[in-house]
């Protein structure tokens, strides 16, 4: 019988973060004695974890949609890519 060896393989990728999160990130990695990727993850399934028990609420103003785990909006209006730039620049 075969057995077949199980690889799990890291993924790389490039995130934009603000400079004060960026420092704050570092801060708890080193704080904590781990890698700066290690608190994202973490900071990340935390996050994701607590959407899981907010599905479908409404109270807050927002739900999560249920397939994604991402919150929805409701804005009363469309938002056009005028409304993103306007934002972006703020920023």
């Amino acid at each position: 019988m075969m057995q077949r060896a199980v690889e799990s393989f890291a993924m790389r990728t490039t995130i934009d973060l603000p400079e004060r999160d960026h420092q704050l990130f570092v801060g708890l990695a080193r704080a904590q004695r781990t890698s700066l990727s290690k608190v994202i993850l973490e900071l990340a399934r935390r996050g994701l974890r607590s959407s899981e028990n907010r599905i479908g609420e409404t109270s807050a103003g927002y739900s999560v949609n249920p397939a994604t785990g991402l919150p929805m909006f409701r804005s009363g209006r469309p938002i056009t890519i005028e409304d993103v730039k306007a934002l972006e620049d703020e920023c």
